[in-house]
């Protein structure tokens, strides 16, 4: 669980920054593109983790903690967000963030958990 922890750190870190200390971001979605990065390696560190402790508990539970740590997190760093200057959470970053969980979680089932 190390590397979802430490990923997990990595995206708090860049959600904390206040607006000043980012660049700009001006190509279309890409920050949208980013969000989905973060959340797919995330979900895929998350579910490779749990694989790892759950495996005898069952697919099904792996997916779930995945999906609602996943989507549990992205939400929690956009209300974050409320208290950092020059940042505003961003229903878009949610669903940003939801894909890349979604994509995480069924890259994960192809590699990991052929079954």
């Amino acid at each position: 669980m190390f590397p979802a922890l430490f990923w997990a750190g990595v995206v708090l870190f860049f959600s904390i920054l206040p607006y000043k200390g980012l660049p700009s971001l001006t190509i279309g979605y890409f920050d949208k593109i980013l969000h989905m990065f973060e959340y797919l390696v995330l979900a895929f560190l998350l579910f490779y983790g749990l694989s790892k402790s759950l495996r005898y508990s069952g697919l099904k539970r792996v997916v779930l903690f995945t999906l609602i740590f996943g989507l549990g997190y992205g939400i929690l760093m956009e209300l974050i967000q409320l208290y950092v200057p020059g940042r505003n959470p961003s229903m878009g970053d949610v669903h940003a963030d939801a894909a890349g969980v979604f994509f995480g979680i069924l890259w994960s089932k192809v590699i990991i958990w052929q079954n």
